[in-house]
């Protein structure tokens, strides 16, 4: 129908019938929301639940401490008379901005004021922005069903109305006996409790976004004038928000109601509020460093398409850049409604779908000159609708009497409502940036970022303030009180270890740090250096500099016990690909020495990740060969300091252990490879599993990684990794098979027996995954462990599922008595309750010193315990074993298994065969990603291909099949690769 064509009453739909409520989608709750791991679960009913608390720490040597934690208690007696309704409109719309709209119209508003509560006041209303309703005014039995229109309070509108027609049904009453239920473990999760706990939601956002002005972003609020910020530079700025979020916890068992809100300060980026136009000249500059200097109308020339060596157009990496403004909301200057006041309507708030870009409109592009389209008019003398061909400029001339500016810009595409020039876009503000900041970005903010405990603290309690929980007329309408005081827990502090080395045990207490002077290595290099080099890249460093650091460097190697038996050959790198500089460096001492190279130290010019890959993914898949790379300021400088720390990474390497760590605090040292500290003699494995992905906007796929204990006393580590997919969080079982098996027999090997205990320590999941690592990677895991140990027969080993993850915002605040001089939590504090779950088994450990800022302790939780530990010995081991990392003279903050995991997954990025890398310098980027987008076009036809030719569901792992990483050795020589698999080769 014609916008100017007369408006029928006929044409208006029904009254919605009423819809039966749907169950809450715990996607939608769960941005907001510090939900349950059970909560994700899709059938509880065949679900194996997650292991229970079997106990609390009750060591006697952990003494008790107290420490503020930054979860507030809600006080709820009894929640009142709560009713829950139904928001249904027809026609039905396709976007929860249309309900909002509905909801907030004001006929609508207008006729639910004449509801009351059951005392006979008006009470308000929360509105979930989609199909919810929550109120203690009750509308009776009967649905409220009322008409309006959309356009009503817009001034002189054109075209017809927009009819719609609301229905609201009373849904049910909300009862907090089920939250009570559940925390005190006499029922199963389940739909009540969820909607429950939304609602509490709500009512906790209300206040601050209703009242106080406060802009909602997932979990955090914003204040538009208080909230403190910082430019990062011309595109971005870091913003303090604040960070809140309901959640259940285990206060019930120490006099609270077992729920509580989470405040914490949320650093976060944003994209600057600004013209369109003038944020992506901003972004085009930071993002391709090939754009010199030009004023600001002469910026569409970078961003023009180019032409490939087939004639073809395609996008320049100017108009690639403009791609990260997918998403950005703004609003347009070039027009605007009054309504019936006379008062400005702002425009509506658009969405940017995408850069236009067509190769059709060639050199130019997609600009508003270039683009047409079809306009319709109505000819009044011929009484006919006429159809023309008018360019996006002109459009704009004639409609708006606007005569664009920027015309050669590629034009902004929405989802509804066309295409815009930029310069007429203004991006709204608090616009959140996804994507991988850079390194001048990364240093201020980290700057802004950083605070101290103690400020840490006050900024937290000064933004429980501006919350005004104490004047929030939702909290007391709905019974609801805060306490606003930072609680007080009982802590206690695990004992630290002993750090056994081959010449003494050193007790650190609690300074988390000890010094490696006049300390041996409990367990050398097996093999003394004979054939080994250093490797002079880029001419950067001169001949006596470099001998001068191999004698201070050998002199404390040998210091520390590491045995040298040849001097190495000193040499400058050779070719000018790095591919060629390796296998050069490969020959030079392979033929110095007369054997496969032991280890070859490189001397980088500076930190350029890119270089740094190039040489690793060469000497790791083609020669199987140990490298340790050189920083050359530090190299100038030789501080003992520095050589220590590289004669740590490269002990490790070449097969040799650091310390071990033993409850012992004093006494003989032990001897290499002797019992586990904790197990006896029980043969123990530990494994530790992470996936990391490709940063936002790029091609990387997931790499899977896992690494296992090989000795008894877990300090030394084999390690494999493999592609998982595009952002594919879950190990695949054929990845897991493929990675675990040939370590589970190579442990075999070492150990003379399968192990009888297994701990699999995981990280990067987050609760709604849980269920996924037990349901799928856990069966993974012994199936491998069944293959492995067929031909043996031998029992399977016991099974303890641990996650540990420290993407959470709670933070300890110790009194000043119990905490280092930073102001941090000591080493070893331990808190199991009131931030826990209310019986799951899960736990808080600070096992690390901050060196600045506030230290954040890991959240560990046991999914699966068949091992059955005590809950201190099992607290005490893992933070016992933080003291074993090998890089490092302090203890971690996370268990070593899982952190060397961590490591594997970033250290095989340059594995990968299309090097779909991010860190590409732009002398050779345009090389590299044609040939890695051309592997990915291949795999994507591919892949196209299987699902055509396959019956099966998307959902096979065929389905997310993608380019495996380079195999370790391709070119190594008998006994290589198992001398280089049987060292730490990744740290």
């Amino acid at each position: 129908m014609d916008d100017t064509q007369e408006f029928n009453p006929k044409d208006l739909p029904s009254y919605p019938k009423h819809t039966d409520f749907k169950d809450l989608s715990t996607k939608a709750v769960e941005k907001r929301i510090d939900l349950t791991p059970e909560a994700y679960v899709e059938d509880l009913d065949k679900f194996h639940p997650f292991a229970s608390r079997p106990g609390w720490n009750d060591d006697a040597k952990a003494r008790k401490v107290n420490v503020a934690i930054n979860q507030y208690r809600i006080k709820v007696a009894k929640l009142p008379t709560i009713f829950q309704y139904n928001l249904d409109v027809s026609p039905n719309p396709d976007a929860n901005v249309v309900f909002r709209k509905c909801w907030e119209n004001p006929t609508l508003q207008a006729h639910m004021k004449q509801f009351k509560t059951p005392e006979g006041k008006s009470g308000d209303w929360l509105y979930d922005g989609g199909k919810i309703l929550w109120s203690r005014n009750d509308i009776g039995n009967q649905a409220v069903k009322k008409q309006i229109d959309l356009r009503e309070n817009e001034d002189g509108s054109r075209g017809k109305p927009q009819p719609l027609f609301i229905t609201i049904t009373k849904t049910k009453q909300l009862n907090l006996e089920a939250i009570n239920a559940y925390l005190a473990g006499k029922m199963g999760w389940d739909n009540v409790v969820l909607e429950t706990i939304t609602f509490l939601d709500q009512v906790f956002r209300a206040g601050p976004t209703r009242v106080f002005g406060f802009i909602a972003n997932k979990r955090t609020l914003i204040h538009p004038q208080s909230s403190e910020s910082m430019p990062l530079n011309a595109l971005t700025e870091a913003i303090k928000g604040i960070y809140s979020a309901i959640r259940l916890n285990s206060s019930n068992i120490t006099g609270g109601q077992g729920l509580g809100v989470n405040v914490d300060v949320a650093n976060n980026t944003y994209f600057i509020g600004q013209n369109m136009a003038q944020l992506a000249r901003h972004l085009v500059i930071n993002l391709c460093p090939n754009v010199g200097p030009h004023k600001p109308d002469e910026f569409f020339q970078f961003v023009k398409p180019v032409q490939d060596k087939n004639g073809k157009w395609g996008m320049s990496a100017g108009l690639k850049a403009l791609r990260r403004l997918t998403n950005l909301r703004f609003r347009v200057t070039h027009r605007g409604k009054k309504d019936k006041n006379g008062n400005l309507i702002p425009s509506p708030i658009y969405r940017v779908k995408g850069v236009v870009f067509e190769p059709k409109y060639g050199q130019e592009g997609a600009s508003a000159k270039k683009v047409t389209f079809q306009r319709k008019e109505f000819n009044e003398a011929t009484q006919e609708i006429t159809t023309s061909e008018m360019s996006i400029y002109d459009f704009y001339e004639l409609h708006y009497k606007k005569r664009l500016r920027l015309w050669q810009l590629p034009l902004i595409e929405t989802n509804k409502a066309g295409y815009f020039p930029m310069e007429l876009c203004e991006v709204e503000r608090f616009c959140p940036y996804p994507f991988k900041l850079d390194g001048d970005m990364t240093t201020k903010m980290l700057r802004f970022a950083v605070q101290a405990p103690k400020e840490r603290k006050m900024q937290i309690e000064k933004m429980v303030a501006q919350l005004q929980w104490g004047n929030d007329r939702f909290l007391k309408q709905f019974g609801i009180q805060m306490d606003s005081t930072m609680p007080k827990v009982e802590a206690r502090v695990i004992p630290n270890p002993g750090i056994s080395f081959g010449n003494k045990i050193v007790n650190p207490g609690v300074s988390g740090r000890w010094d490696l002077r006049g300390l041996k290595f409990i367990e050398p290099n097996p093999q003394p250096l004979k054939s080994w080099g250093i490797c002079v890249t880029q001419d950067c460093c001169d001949q006596p500099t470099v001998a001068a650091f191999y004698k201070n460097w050998s002199n404390i190697y040998k210091g520390h016990g590491g045995r040298i038996q040849n001097d190495p050959i000193i040499f400058r790198a050779q070719g000018s690909q790095y591919t060629e500089v390796v296998q050069n460096a490969w020959h030079t001492v392979g033929k110095k020495f007369n054997a496969n190279p032991q280890i070859i130290f490189f001397i980088l010019k500076d930190k350029s990740a890119w270089y740094y890959e190039r040489l690793k993914r060469s000497s790791d898949c083609r020669y199987a060969m140990p490298t340790q790379m050189l920083n050359l300021q530090q190299v100038r400088k030789g501080q003992a300091q520095y050589c220590s720390n590289v004669c740590l990474k490269v002990n490790a390497k070449l097969g040799g252990c650091t310390a071990v760590a033993v409850k012992t605090q004093a006494g003989q040292p032990l001897k290499p490879n002797s019992v586990a500290p904790h197990f006896d003699n029980t043969p123990t494995m530990f494994i530790g599993a992470d996936v990391s992905h490709g940063a936002a906007g790029h091609l990387s796929p997931s790499v899977a990684a896992m690494t296992v204990s090989m000795d008894k006393a877990a300090t030394k580590y084999a390690a494999g990794a493999q592609t998982n997919g595009w952002r594919v969080e879950i190990i695949q079982p054929y990845n897991m098979m493929q990675m675990l098996q040939p370590m589970i027999k190579q442990w075999r090997q070492r150990n003379g027996t399968f192990p009888k205990r297994v701990f699999y320590m995981r990280d990067g999941v987050s609760e709604g995954q849980y269920a996924h690592v037990m349901q799928h990677e856990f069966p993974a895991m012994k199936k491998a462990f069944e293959a492995a140990m067929t031909s043996e027969k031998a029992a399977a080993p016991l099974f303890t599922i641990i996650i540990a993850t420290k993407r959470h915002h709670i933070r300890f605040f110790p009194d000043s008595n119990v905490a280092d001089k930073n102001g941090n939590a000591l080493p070893g504090t331990l808190v199991e309750r009131e931030v826990t779950h209310p019986f799951q088994y899960d736990f808080y450990l600070c096992s690390h010193v901050a060196i600045k800022g506030t230290a954040r302790p890991v959240h560990y939780t046991v999914l699966h315990d068949e091992v059955k530990l005590p809950p201190a010995k099992l607290q005490e081991m893992i933070y016992h074993q933080c003291y074993q990392y090998v890089r490092s003279t302090t203890p971690v903050s996370l268990h070593p298994a899982v952190y060397y995991a961590h490591l594997v997954s970033n250290r095989a990025r340059p594995h990968e065969m299309g090097l779909f890398t991010d860190r590409v310098p732009e002398d050779v980027k345009h090389g590299i990603l044609r040939a890695a987008l051309g592997n990915y076009a291949k795999l994507q036809k591919a892949r196209k291909a299987r699902q055509k030719d396959s019956q099966t569901s998307q959902s096979d792992e065929r389905d997310k099949i993608c380019p495996k990483l380079m195999p370790l050795g391709r070119e190594a020589k008998p006994g290589a690769k198992e001398a280089f698999e049987a060292g730490m080769w990744f740290v």
